[in-house]
C-alpha cells in the first residue's frame, strides 16, 4: 500500500494490505520483560477500527504480555519459553527432573523416527538439557530460576539451538504420526518438512503449532491458549485452545495454561494476572491494652536491667514531692501536704534520712560558718537614705527634715523626676531667695534654686 495514500477504514483492500504488510520490530531483546497490555492498545490506537476495538478490550482479560522478537522464530521461541516458565512456576523439582529424562529419551525418537543424524542435532539438544539442569540447580538452592531462564533465551546462540530442537521434535512427530496430519497438508510430508518445518527463520504455521503442542505440552497436561488479533467479527479477540476438548471450558479447571497472542505473522506471550497484582489488605491489628505506671523514683545508671529490681523504694534517688514547696512561687500552688493525702502518699513516702534534698546530700555553701558559731536567723531590712526621694510639696520647697540628693545634672533637671519640671505630678515652681545665695555660697546651692550673678558691666542679673 502506498504510504502517502490516506487510510480508509472502509476500504477492505487497504485493511487486508495493512495486515499483510505488518512487520514486527526486530529491535530489543529476543524475550522481553513483562509489560502492561495497555501498550498493545496504544500501538493500535490509529490502526484499523477492528483492531482498535479488540486491543482496547484485550487488557480486560490479559493484564500483561511479554514481547518476543519477530525474527521468524517468534512462534517456536514463545512456546519454548512459556513451557519452561510454566514448569518453573509449578515449583516442582521432580517435574523438571522427569521432563529432563523425557527429553533425553526423545533424542532417540528424533534419530530413529525423524531420520536425523545425531551429530547434527547433538549441539541443539545439549543446550536444552543444560537449561533443565540449570533450572533444577537454581530451584534446589532457592535461587531465582526465572532470571536464569530469561538470560538463556536472550542469548542468541542458546535461543537458536532450543528453537531448532523444537523444529526437530515437530519433524519427528509429523513422520511418526503421518496419517494423523497428512490430510491437513497441501503437499507430501517430505516436501512440507523441507520447506516449512526445518528451515531456519521460517515462521511457525498452524500445523507446526499443533505438532509442537502434541509432542511437548500435551504429555505434561499443559493447555495452549491462542488469542487471534485479526479482522474477524466481534469486539474481542477470538480464542482457540489445544487440545480441542479444552475449548469452551473454564480456564480455572484446565490446569497450567500457556497464553499466546497471534498477530499477522507474529506471536507474543500473554498473562492473565489481574488478581495477582492486587496488594493484599493488611489485617487490622487487635486493640492493645496499655498499662501506664507512674515513675516515682530514679533508677541508677549502673543498674542491671536484665534483672528485676526487688524494691525501688530502697534506692537513694527516691523523689520527694515536698521539695516543690521550696521553690519560690510554688508554695501557694502546691503547699504543704494536705490533711487528706493522695492514695500514693503512704505507699511512696520517702525516708527523711534518704531524701535526695537532705542537708547531708547537698554540698556546703561557700563561707559557711563553723558549727560553733551561732547562725543569724533573722535578717532585718535596712534601707539606704538614697531609697527615699522627695515626693511631697514640703520636701520640694526645702524641708530640712527630708533628704534631697546632692547631685543635679542636666538630664535630671530636664526630666519629669525633677519637681521643678512641669511634667512632675508634684510640680512646684522655683522661687528665688536671695538669702540662700549668701548663706550657702556659690558651691552649695539647694535643689530647685538657681544661682544668679550680676554682670558688672551692665548691672543686669543673669542665670548661670
Amino acid at each position: 500500500m502506498d504510504p502517502q495514500q490516506e487510510f480508509d477504514p472502509n476500504d477492505i483492500a487497504q485493511q487486508e494490505a495493512a495486515a499483510r504488510d505488518y512487520q514486527p520490530g526486530l529491535t530489543g531483546p529476543l524475550v522481553g520483560e513483562k509489560t502492561s497490555s495497555q501498550a498493545i492498545t496504544e500501538e493500535y490506537a490509529r490502526a484499523d477500527p477492528t483492531y482498535v476495538a479488540k486491543t482496547m478490550a484485550l487488557p480486560q482479560t490479559y493484564s500483561h504480555y511479554r514481547p518476543i522478537q519477530g525474527d521468524g522464530n517468534c512462534g517456536y521461541r514463545a512456546i519454548a519459553f512459556a513451557y519452561f516458565e510454566t514448569l518453573v512456576q509449578c515449583g516442582d523439582i521432580n517435574l523438571l527432573q522427569s521432563e529432563l529424562e523425557r527429553m533425553t529419551v526423545l533424542n532417540k525418537y528424533i534419530e530413529d523416527v525423524g531420520g536425523q543424524d545425531p551429530s547434527i542435532f547433538e549441539l541443539m539438544v545439549s543446550e536444552t538439557l543444560d537449561l533443565f539442569n540449570d533450572l533444577i540447580a537454581a530451584m534446589s538452592e532457592g535461587a531465582d530460576a526465572n532470571s536464569i531462564l530469561v538470560a538463556k533465551f536472550n542469548d542468541s546462540g542458546v535461543s537458536q539451538c532450543i528453537v531448532y530442537h523444537l523444529r526437530l521434535l515437530a519433524c519427528a512427530r509429523l513422520k511418526g504420526h503421518s496419517d494423523q496430519y497428512a490430510s491437513y497438508l497441501d503437499t507430501d510430508i517430505g516436501t512440507y518438512i523441507d520447506s516449512t518445518v526445518l528451515p531456519v527463520n521460517r515462521e511457525i504455521d498452524h500445523i507446526c503449532v499443533v505438532l509442537v503442542h502434541d509432542i511437548l505440552l500435551k504429555p505434561v497436561n499443559i493447555v495452549l491458549d491462542i488469542a487471534y488479533l485479526d479482522r474477524s467479527e466481534g469486539s474481542e479477540v477470538n480464542v482457540h485452545r489445544l487440545p480441542d476438548e479444552a475449548n469452551g471450558q473454564d480456564p480455572a479447571t484446565l490446569g497450567p495454561v500457556i497464553y499466546l497472542l497471534y498477530r499477522p505473522g507474529h506471536y507474543d506471550i500473554l498473562y492473565r494476572e489481574t488478581q495477582a497484582h492486587v496488594a493484599p489488605v493488611p489485617p487490622i491489628p487487635a486493640p492493645v491494652n496499655l498499662q501506664i505506671n507512674r515513675v516515682t523514683e530514679f533508677v541508677p545508671h549502673n543498674q542491671d536491667y536484665e534483672h528485676q529490681v526487688p524494691e525501688l523504694q530502697d534506692t537513694s534517688y527516691t523523689m520527694n514531692m515536698s521539695v516543690l514547696g521550696l521553690i519560690p512561687g510554688l508554695q501557694s500552688s502546691f503547699g504543704p501536704p494536705s490533711a487528706s493525702p493522695s492514695p500514693m502518699t503512704d505507699q511512696y513516702a520517702p525516708s527523711p534520712a534518704q531524701s535526695w534534698v537532705s542537708q547531708q546530700g547537698l554540698p556546703a555553701p561557700l563561707n559557711q560558718p563553723s558549727p560553733q558559731q551561732p547562725r543569724t536567723t533573722k535578717h532585718p531590712v535596712r534601707f539606704s537614705k538614697y531609697s527615699f526621694l522627695p515626693n511631697t510639696p514640703e520636701a520640694a520647697v526645702g524641708n530640712s527634715n527630708t533628704y534631697e540628693p546632692s547631685f543635679m545634672t542636666n538630664t535630671f533637671k530636664n526630666s519629669h523626676f525633677n519637681t521643678a519640671h512641669y511634667n512632675n505630678q508634684n510640680f512646684q515652681p522655683e522661687m528665688y531667695q536671695p538669702d540662700d545665695d549668701e548663706a550657702q555660697g556659690s558651691g552649695n546651692n539647694r535643689i530647685g534654686c538657681r544661682k544668679r550673678s550680676t554682670d558688672n558691666s551692665s548691672g543686669i542679673k543673669k542665670e548661670k
